[in-house]
């Protein structure tokens, strides 16, 4: 990891700011970490357990990927997604409200589901997997929760410990781990670390941005 934590260092002394880094081998554990507890604001992140706790909850039989929701005109939000476009009355199954909400980070996709299972359950999951730092407030492009001070947060250790989780299907059946894989490998947002890397990688990730 050495050589990788010079390159990042080199990277770094260019910026200013604060940042949280967590990079870990997988196969052989090693880690490099700058700030991991650092805690920020989570933007999308927090999309990633909202989709953990979806599938734990479709795990045992507490929802169906296949239960349908119907837009509404009250529920259309700024910011990404597609369904804001849409007319009303479309229906959708949860389980392409949770694809829209990761590839495309569709905002209005996000609060669908965070009213079809509570904010409380996603915090529950995320402190039962050990996430120290992550907790959801308030639904997405909600700014008047985020003035008063409901704030969704995270941290970097906390991100890398819930891709970790989702990488070998921690407490759940090995077919929603792989569900969430590939999801998140169809992410259409690739301006970020995909831009960088060669062709022909798959990279399974989730942006999250604040203007």
């Amino acid at each position: 990891m050495e050589p990788l934590r010079k390159k990042v260092a080199d990277v770094l002394s260019a910026y200013t700011g604060r940042w949280g880094i967590v990079i870990a081998n997988a196969a052989t554990g090693d880690r490099l970490e700058l700030n991991p507890d650092m805690i920020f604001p989570a933007a999308s992140m927090i999309k990633v357990p909202i989709m953990y706790e979806i599938m734990r909850q479709a795990a045992a039989g507490k929802l169906s990927l296949d239960a349908a929701l119907r837009i509404n005109d009250e529920d259309k939000v700024g910011g990404a997604g597609i369904l804001k476009e849409l007319q009303a009355g479309k229906v959708f199954t949860v389980r392409e409200l949770v694809t829209l909400m990761i590839i495309l980070s569709d905002n209005m996709a996000t609060n669908m589901l965070i009213d079809l299972i509570g904010t409380e359950t996603v915090n529950q999951t995320a402190a039962e997997l050990g996430l120290k730092s992550t907790v959801l407030r308030r639904r997405m492009m909600d700014f008047a929760a985020a003035r008063a001070g409901k704030e969704n947060q995270t941290s970097a250790a906390d991100m890398a410990l819930i891709f970790a989780k989702i990488h070998t299907s921690a407490g759940l059946p090995r077919a929603y781990g792989e569900l969430m894989l590939d999801i998140l490998g169809r992410q259409q947002i690739q301006d970020k670390l995909p831009f960088y890397l060669p062709g022909g990688i798959t990279l399974a990730h989730k942006t999250g941005t604040l203007a």
